[in-house]
Parts: C-alpha cells; structure tokens; sequence
C-alpha cells in the first residue's frame, strides 16, 4: 500500500512538472510571436518613414513650405487620423495614468524638437544623406536602452549594429565630396539631422519605459498635438514674410509625406511597446539604401560606389538581425 501511494506521488509530480514545462513553453511562445510582430511593425514603420522623407524633399521642391509648416501638417494629421481611429475603437486616448503622465511629456517635448530638425535636416542635404546621419541613433539606443532599460544585447546584434555603423560611415564620408553636378555641402548643413539622432533616441527608450501601460495611439497623438503647438507660431510668422502659395504638386507632396509620417509613428509605437528599443531602432536602417535609390533615380543625386558598399553593409546586417529575430534564432 506504501508503495502504491509513493508511486502515485511520484506520477502526480511528474505531472505537475510536464504541466509546468507546458505552461512555460506556451508563455514563451507567445513572447516569441509578439517579439517577432514588433519587428514586423518596425519593417511597416520604416518603409512608411522612407514615403514621409521623400515627400518631405518633394514637398520643398515644389513649394515654399517652410520646414515648420511641414511639421504642423504633419502633426495636425497624427492628431485628426488618430483620433479617428481611437474613436472607432473605443478609447480615450486622453485618458493618460499619472504613473506616465511625466514620462510622456518629456517624450513629446523631445519628439517635437527631433522632427524640427529633421525637417531642416531634409531641406538643407539630399534626404539619402539627412537620413544616415539620423541613424545614428540605432546604435545610440542600443546601448541607451542597456544601461537605462537593462536591456542586453546578443554579441551577434553587436557586431550587426557596429557593421551597419561602418555602412554609415561610408555613406556620410563619401557622400560629402564635392562632384561635378553638386558643390560640397558646408558642415552646418549635417548638424540638425546629427542632434535629431539624439532626440530620437530619447523617444524610443522612453516610449520603451511606458510600455503598455498606455495605447500605442497615445503617444503620436500627444506628440501631434504639441508639434503642432510648437510649430505653428513659427510658420505663421514665416509665412507672414512670403506671399507665395502652394501649388497642386507641393499639396500632392504634403499629402504624402502627412500619411507616410503618420503610418511611420503608429507602426513605431506599436513595434517599441512589443520588442526591445535598441533591437527595432535596428532595423530602421533600411531606410537609408531606400533613400539613396529615391535621390539617384527620382532626384538624381550622383551616387559613388562606396556609398553603394557602406548601403549594402547597413541593409545586409539589418535585415539579417530582424530576420534572425523573427525566425527566433537570437535572444
């Protein structure tokens, strides 16, 4: 009789440790499918802020719009697009808990000074190369979100994030000499984008530190609405001094730099709340070599072939680390 009970103990306990090894693996499962969608969201977000920043040049091209006005329209329609969407699905994205309030404000304050000077940034080099001196702010978060968020890193990211470093090196050095279509560009020119680099590493490590505790809608939308605060004395007064309007090319530009900036944060959010701020700000480095085919083909910008070697280092190692992290082959 002992040993008929110590036997059924001993099964009852198997059990429990099969149930317990189960439960773990659906849990990691389940953290393994959302870290693979935030990388998924970070792709959307990319490609988006790839159709933002060519509309952006566009939009100068063919009109007058100052880089303030750019960035009140574009706010304005994170605002009216997100409150339509929080409508259709119920929330109040209003509604923010005082354990975050802080947080998001500081979030949207330095959110609204990076897009500012993206903006200049935009308009004062070709967008290929405004946009690698902005990235480099995935290797900035990367290393921000370990030492503020503990967020480790793998020594294969590491070495992917330091190659895709290199790309960008290659890109920014060689791009800066002057050819036989276009004179060299003074250095004043590449210190918005460089300081907007900075903010945008803010934005991710603190949009990481509220994680769920708000919608993924809260933050565009708070950050719209102060953007536009902000940007919208700064415009009047410029325009003040024009009397030149727009014409139907620069409104077909706005429109899709206001739609690409509004997807791009979205997707950004929703990909940060989802997977670590320094793994996702990674794969943003695709936009570059996008960039780069938008000044060659569309804005016919000369291209050197090292600039083309420093895009293939930042897309190859990017892709290869998203890919690898959807597919669950990296921590």
């Amino acid at each position: 009789m002992h040993h008929t009970t110590g036997g059924t103990i001993s099964r009852t306990n198997s059990l429990r440790k099969v149930s317990t090894m189960s439960d773990k693996g659906r849990k990691s499962s389940a953290s393994e499918k959302l870290s693979s969608l935030g990388v998924f969201y970070m792709v959307l977000s990319s490609l988006n802020f790839t159709i933002m920043a060519f509309g952006t040049k566009l939009m100068y091209l063919e009109s007058n719009i100052t880089p303030f006005e750019g960035v009140y329209l574009r706010g304005l329609t994170l605002v009216l697009a997100n409150i339509v969407y929080a409508y259709c699905l119920g929330l109040n994205i209003f509604d923010v808990p005082s354990s975050v309030s802080t947080i998001l404000w500081i979030r949207t304050f330095i959110g609204t000074v990076g897009i500012c000077l993206s903006f200049i940034g935009n308009k004062l080099l070709p967008i290929s190369i405004a946009s690698s001196l902005f990235f480099l702010y995935p290797l900035i978060t990367s290393w921000g979100g370990y030492i503020f968020l503990g967020e480790k890193l793998s020594k294969l990211e590491i070495i992917g994030m330091i190659s895709s470093f290199i790309g960008v090196i290659f890109v920014v050095r060689y791009s800066q000499e002057e050819t036989e279509t276009t004179g060299a560009i003074p250095f004043i020119n590449y210190i918005p984008s460089l300081v907007a680099s900075l903010t945008a590493t803010g934005v991710y490590i603190l949009t990481r530190k509220m994680g769920k505790v708000v919608h993924f809608l809260v933050n565009p939308t708070w950050f719209g609405i102060v953007q536009s605060l902000v940007a919208t004395p700064i415009w009047l007064t410029m325009r003040s001094i024009s009397s030149d309007y727009w014409n139907l090319n620069g409104i077909t530009a706005t429109i899709i730099m206001c739609i690409g900036g509004w997807l791009g944060q979205v997707f950004m959010n929703k990909s940060v709340q989802l997977e670590k701020a320094g793994r996702v700000a990674a794969i943003g480095y695709i936009q570059i070599p996008l960039l780069f085919l938008c000044d060659a083909l569309y804005f016919k910008v000369p291209i050197r072939w090292q600039v083309i070697l420093g895009s293939i280092l930042i897309i190859c190692f990017s892709l290869t680390i998203g890919i690898m992290r959807m597919l669950n082959l990296i921590d």
